[in-house]
């Protein structure tokens, strides 16, 4: 009886709003946006049955990783730019699941100045993860790249005709935190020489100069790419060559990009089977064109044997 009565004088009481109550209007009114969302690695299908059968019988036991921003900081036109509102920055494939199956999750807010940001410290965080495929790698490093020359760029147009920063939040952005009191454009070394981006990210990823200028223009080429074959080429399972997805990047002329687009479009959709046959067709065409006897065979039949004994001892 005390029991039923203190339940039923809790129920009348005019408590303060939740922590709870909080964090179920944060779930329903959570954003997910496809220009944040592209840097989650794809899953695997075996990798999301996987887990999606550890959640449905464990539940989502890590919390999802939601900016807490205003609307004008994900878009500028917004008509209520001052609203709060909470995106999804980590966890969208465990949300997809929960939101499948019905199923209830915890969320971790974080805040973070500005979008630019928020792509920054969604990439540092994809790249803390230990099972990335070599291509996946490449692509972060590489989107992590193109963002932030973008943004430095966007904050060189806030310097005054003296060339320094016209506040010391943009020269703090711009330095990665940190005022320069010279004013100078990107970080120094110790002879006072401008430090360039792909050098500084270099060091921080322990990679050479030229893999993370490699890296940008990968990114920039796997962007133009459908979702669909960008997704296969980030798990390992297109045929695609890197060098061609590298080329596209790396062309200026945006008719002459997408005119190879469609060509790695169309070499994607050539089955496997087909494919093979090309290439053996393609080698034995320039073997015929350099091998003219039988002796001259029998003399690459042995150099190949050879090559395939050594291979064997390593």
């Amino acid at each position: 009886m005390a029991k039923n009565n203190f339940m039923s004088a809790m129920m009348k009481a005019d408590l303060p709003k939740s922590m709870y109550s909080q964090d179920e209007r944060i779930k329903k009114e959570l954003v997910v946006l496809e220009k944040l969302k592209k840097f989650i690695p794809p899953l695997a299908p075996d990798e999301r049955a996987q887990l999606e059968q550890n959640i449905l019988a464990f539940g989502c036991k890590d919390p999802l990783i939601v900016w807490e921003t205003k609307r004008s900081a994900i878009n500028p036109e917004a008509s209520n730019p001052d609203d709060v509102c909470y995106v999804l920055i980590d966890g969208h494939n465990r949300h997809e699941i929960c939101q499948k199956f019905g199923l209830d999750f915890r969320v971790n807010l974080i805040e973070i100045p500005t979008f630019e940001q928020a792509q920054d410290f969604m990439i540092d965080h994809q790249l803390g993860r230990r099972n990335l495929s070599v291509e996946q790698m490449a692509y972060l490093r590489g989107m992590k790249y193109l963002a932030l020359k973008q943004e430095r760029e966007n904050q060189e147009l806030n310097r005054d005709k003296t060339g320094k920063f016209k506040s010391q939040e943009t020269e703090a952005n711009y330095h990665g935190g940190k005022v320069n009191p010279e004013g100078r454009s990107g970080q120094s070394d110790h002879h006072g020489k401008k430090e360039k981006l792909s050098e500084q990210l270099a060091k921080e990823f322990n990679v050479g100069e030229k893999t993370i200028r490699r890296d940008a223009d990968f990114a920039r080429g796997l962007e133009m790419l459908p979702t669909e074959i960008k997704n296969e080429v980030l798990q390992g399972k297109s045929s695609l060559n890197k060098t061609d997805i590298i080329e596209v990047g790396k062309t200026k002329d945006a008719n002459l990009a997408q005119e190879k687009v469609q060509q790695l479009v169309s070499s994607n959709s050539i089955k496997p089977e087909k494919k093979e046959k090309q290439s053996k067709d393609k080698v034995l065409s320039v073997l015929k064109s350099y091998l003219t006897t039988a002796e001259e065979c029998d003399a690459l039949i042995a150099d190949i044997q050879n090559i395939k004994q050594t291979i064997s001892k390593i």
